[in-house]
């Protein structure tokens, strides 16, 4: 392993390889800034899901973006009629990063990362020396982590750092066109200000908050006057019709209905978002709006919304566990203990703020 830092002032071409959820795609978005700060005329790539692309489609920093289909490509392979179209796009995924870069920055540090990092074939192959499932033996350069806990943000930017590219800049844009913002106002027409916006939806189990909770949270804030939305994938529109059920007003449910770029441009409209650990959560926060998050599982030392809010949990012997699955007999006390007159403060307290800083404007 040759010493860090480098400099890739004569590269021709990097590659960011990013494949993860939402909230890893926004983590990631200072190390872009970073890198094109210290590097402006070298072009950049990113490799990145589909599901996630047409967050940061148009990022003025990235030079182009590399997409894959991997969770779709994982389920075409068990249709015996879909394996030949599927081979052929993971062919071509691999024609077209081969041997095209001289550098890789690996910030996902997973198996199926080091898959693409390998596959890049590229001299200089950069990522974290704690990397899992094996993948720092792809790497050409193992970068030193820091002290633990760490947010995510900081750990991708030591590898930002272990390129010469130091002068961090903590920068989370999301480009946002006006078709986007028009399309968000349109789904908030005519509701009372202030406009919430409530999330209850994660993929992890452990993770969620009860239903009867985000209801009662929901009449509480529209009897306060607020006009609540709600906010969550096509699949998720059963449990916001559930939590809208039987409240008058009810809260407006967006399940489904925007895209990415909407759904980020419905949360940089809003007065505050409240949420459970989630990617949404990490969009509001890039956008700058005020949240409160409800953390269980997880750590918000290491995946929090960085910004304006607050955060609530509970310091359990067992939280953070990290799993997706509770193992105590009281199953997610930690998301249990959290009272809707503790979030609902909370919230209030965000609002009050909000407001005396824009009377102070």
């Amino acid at each position: 392993m040759d010493s860090l830092p480098l400099r890739l002032d004569g590269a021709r071409r990097i590659l960011l390889v990013k494949p993860s959820a939402l909230g890893d795609v926004v983590h990631a978005l200072p190390v872009v800034a970073t890198l094109k700060r210290r590097y402006p005329t070298l072009p950049l790539d990113w490799l990145i899901e589909e599901e996630a692309a047409p967050l940061v489609a148009g990022h003025p920093a990235v030079a182009e973006f590399v997409v894959s289909g991997r969770r779709r490509w994982q389920r075409q392979l068990r249709n015996p009629a879909a394996i030949p179209g599927t081979l052929r796009e993971i062919r071509a995924l691999i024609a077209r990063i081969r041997r095209r870069y001289d550098a890789v920055l690996d910030l996902q540090g997973l198996f199926k990362s080091a898959l693409y990092v390998l596959a890049a074939g590229a001299p200089i192959r950069v990522g974290l020396a704690d990397g899992r499932e094996g993948a720092p033996w792809a790497l050409t350069h193992r970068v030193p982590v820091p002290p633990q806990p760490v947010h995510a943000v900081e750990r991708y930017l030591a590898l930002a750092a272990a390129v010469d590219a130091a002068e961090a800049v903590r920068e989370f844009s999301i480009p946002l066109g006006p078709e986007h913002r028009a399309a968000a106002l349109g789904m908030l027409a005519n509701l009372p200000r202030p406009w919430v916006a409530l999330h209850p939806a994660a993929r992890w189990e452990t993770k969620l908050w009860d239903i009867d909770r985000w209801r009662s949270l929901a009449g509480s804030l529209a009897s306060d006057g607020a006009g609540v939305v709600l906010t969550g994938a096509a699949a998720d529109a059963g449990m916001t019709a559930r939590i809208g059920e039987g409240l008058e007003p009810a809260p407006r449910s967006l399940a489904g209905r925007l895209s990415l770029k909407e759904l980020a441009a419905v949360l940089e409209m809003v007065d505050c978002m409240i949420t459970v650990d989630s990617g949404p959560m990490h969009i509001a926060a890039a956008v700058g709006t005020p949240v409160v998050a409800l953390f269980g599982a997880t750590d918000p030392r290491r995946t929090g919304p960085l910004g304006v809010g607050a955060i609530l949990r509970r310091p359990l012997p067992c939280s953070p566990c990290l799993l997706r699955r509770c193992r105590i007999a009281e199953t997610r006390k930690c998301m249990r203990d959290l009272s809707v007159e503790e979030v609902r403060q909370a919230v209030r307290g965000v609002l009050d703020t909000g407001r005396r800083e824009a009377r102070h404007v």
